[in-house]
């Protein structure tokens, strides 16, 4: 069953005419009204992977840093002298002797 005919008016002259969903162009002065473009799934879909990899690559680089890499580590020498006369405890004379439990004992 064919649907009745809608009335339109035209956006620049205002003229009123009959036509279907589709807007028709104008008679009168032939504008041609836009057309309609659904939602573009495709460009979601490219933000989020943007957004994504952007996200990965802070979270790496931020990791990255945090790990060290890159930074050289201060001679033994100047970090020592760095502390100065300040002592904590157990930076004695255990600095040269590393700490070993009796499980590293040659024996077992």
């Amino acid at each position: 069953m064919p649907q009745a005919p809608k009335l339109f008016t035209c956006p620049r002259c205002r003229q009123t005419y009959l036509g279907h969903d589709p807007l028709p162009d104008c008679p009168q002065c032939g504008y041609d009204y836009p057309a309609r473009e659904g939602f573009r799934w495709d460009q979601l879909v490219y933000l989020l992977a943007i957004f994504g990899l952007l996200s990965f690559l802070l979270v790496a680089s931020y990791y990255r840093g945090n790990m060290g890499v890159g930074r050289p580590e201060p001679p033994e020498s100047q970090a020592s002298q760095d502390s100065g006369g300040e002592k904590l405890p157990g930076s004695g004379s255990t600095r040269s002797a590393p700490f070993q439990s009796p499980y590293h004992e040659p024996g077992r």
